[in-house]
This record gives structure tokens, sequence and C-alpha cells, in this order.
């Protein structure tokens, strides 16, 4: 099996024909775990090599640092660069000593919304599940695209990651009673 060197600390081998695993290092409480071909662990090598601010590969590795994750920090063969964890990424975690991250993946596409609170009883909603999937995707904005009215710098998503829904209601975009729900 083949293995790849990709800077002082990364090193990732290959552990069967379609599995990679980057190796325990540094604050690495897991091995990342990469599903893809050889050619796919060179991309991530590359991105990593190349110095762009935001590498799928990193991403893997930083998700192998959280507090509770179990086995490995996963990435499937479509793997790219995410807010925190790579698109394609996966974690479990411990219920006791992890982390909950409701916003891993899919934050910018509003995902989120998952996370709202209704007084509503399941049997209430079932006959109008549908009208009411048909109205939320009509009014509740998702993805901030090349054409969403809410643009931010680069400074301004760093801020937005760290704050989380803080950030959002600080500027308007929520409102206070939105944090008790998430």
């Amino acid at each position: 099996m083949k293995k790849i060197q990709v800077n002082s600390q990364i090193a990732i081998r290959q552990v069967e024909r379609y599995v990679w695993e980057v190796e325990q290092h540094g604050e690495m409480r897991v091995p990342g775990r990469i599903y893809t071909d050889e050619e796919g662990i060179r991309d991530l090598a590359r991105g990593v090599e190349s110095g762009k601010g935001w590498s799928a590969l990193k991403q893997v590795v930083n998700v192998a640092c959280l507090p509770g994750i179990q086995e490995a920090s996963m990435a499937m063969a479509d793997v790219h660069p995410g807010y925190g964890f790579p698109i394609g990424g996966v974690g479990a975690f411990d219920m006791d000593e992890g982390v909950v991250s409701l916003a891993g993946i899919g934050f910018d596409i509003n995902c989120g919304v998952r996370t709202l609170r209704t007084t509503l009883e399941r049997d209430e909603v079932e006959p109008y599940k549908g009208k009411l999937a048909d109205a939320l995707f009509r009014t509740v904005p998702a993805g901030m695209g090349s054409k969403g009215d809410i643009r931010l710098t680069m400074g301004q998503m760093d801020e937005l990651l760290v704050e989380g829904a803080a950030w959002v209601v600080r500027h308007g975009y929520g409102t206070a009673k939105d944090l008790e729900a998430i």
C-alpha cells in the first residue's frame, strides 16, 4: 500500500484500495479516513501544498481534533472545502464527552433551520406537511450563492464562524429569541 507525505505533519497511507488514512499527529484524537482514489488524495494534498486558506484535507484533520470524536474523522469521495467540516465530511461524537455541531456542514444553505422550535405537535402538522414544506421553501432564505442579498467579507465570515448565531443576531439577521432555540 502507498504512503504520501503531504508536509512535515500530514502523512496519508493507503489502507484499502479506496480508503486512505491521515495518520494521527499533533492534537488529532483519531485518524482521518478518506474514501477516494489516489488521484483524489493527490488533489487534496495539492490543496495543502498550494497554501490555500481553506483546505478540505486540513478540515479533516481539524475535525479529528474535536472532543469526543469516535473512530475517525471521515470524508467521502466528493470531499471539498467547507466552512468548518469539509463538505462530504462525517464525524460521530460521544454523547457525554463530545461536541454537538449543528452546523458542521450546510449552515450556508440554511441546514440549521432544523433547530427551530414550535409548540405544534406532530399530529397537528402531519395533515399539512406538504403545504408547510412549500411555504417554508418560499419564505425561508437559503444559501448565499452569487445572487444572495447578504454579502460577507472574509473578515465577517471569520467573525461569524467564531461568534455563531450571536453574530447573526447582532447584525440584525435574527432576534435574541432565536438564540433560545439553538
